[in-house]
């Protein structure tokens, strides 16, 4: 990149004139706190770049979407309350917020960049929640919102047994209601294991939880059972039986959760 490109890249990102480009009036409420609030962002890592995705029929979709989405959460928010987003959050998230266009991770960075953008909860918006976000996939950030109010997920984990041995038929089974909505439900154990491995859950195999003094598993192995019919059996002497299990959400995912989801 030319030394002259670049003068004339950080020249286009100058405020007012990003937001004119963007928002297309600055009376528009929100869209003074917006300038406020990311002033420090512009310029900095790839938002350099900003001119050529604006320029970019298909990434100015993306971008426009993405900035009105959060200039709409500001817009109520009175100027004294509107902070300057530390660059550590906000560049991170404005690179993405160019080309993302998953609808459920796109919120996930409006949310947490509106946190942090908010005198009241700018405590909320931890640097590494950007990271967090990086790694998820839409079925992921789905399956999050489930412990928007709840702290537990009950599963349960079937297997085939003989007298002495058995073999998995299935790990980590949720209710199919929980499930319906992804794109892949297959991939649930797949979806808890990174979860887990991004410190936001923690996966029990010998917990069991009720609900509301109800014991929730014996309608979920029910369902189970007719997943996996007598004739899938590995071998004719196996039988088919279940262990309870519970994900539970951590101290830093409930964090991250109610940081970067609405509520």
């Amino acid at each position: 990149m030319s030394n002259s490109w670049l003068q004339v890249a950080q020249e286009a990102l100058k405020i007012p004139g990003l937001l004119v480009e963007i928002y297309g009036d600055l009376a528009r409420p929100g869209v003074q706190q917006v300038g406020k609030a990311l002033g420090t962002v512009f310029g900095l890592g790839n938002t350099v770049l900003w001119p050529i995705h604006l320029a970019n029929e298909r990434s100015r979709i993306y971008i426009e979407k993405n900035l009105e989405d959060y200039r709409a959460r500001l817009e109520h928010l009175p100027q004294e309350k509107v902070v300057p987003v530390a660059p550590e959050i906000g560049v991170p998230i404005a690179e993405k917020l160019a080309y993302v266009r998953d609808t459920k991770l796109a919120d996930m960075y409006v949310t947490l960049l509106a946190k942090a953008s908010n005198a009241d909860s700018v405590w909320e918006a931890h640097p590494s929640f950007v990271n967090v976000i990086n790694n998820l996939s839409p079925d992921e950030a789905q399956l999050l919102e489930y412990f928007v109010n709840e702290t537990d997920l009950e599963f349960v984990t079937a297997k085939w047994w003989s007298s002495t041995m058995y073999s998995f038929a299935g790990d980590l089974l949720i209710a199919p209601e929980r499930s319906s909505s992804l794109l892949y439900p297959q991939n649930v154990p797949a979806y808890f294991s990174n979860l887990d491995g991004l410190g936001l859950i923690i996966i029990h195999h010998d917990r069991s939880v009720k609900r509301d003094t109800v014991d929730v598993y014996p309608a979920l192995k029910d369902y189970w059972s007719s997943q996996f019919p007598a004739q899938m059996a590995p071998k004719p002497d196996r039988t088919l039986t279940f262990e309870n299990g519970v994900v539970c959400v951590t101290t830093f995912g409930s964090q991250f959760i109610h940081a970067c989801h609405r509520q």
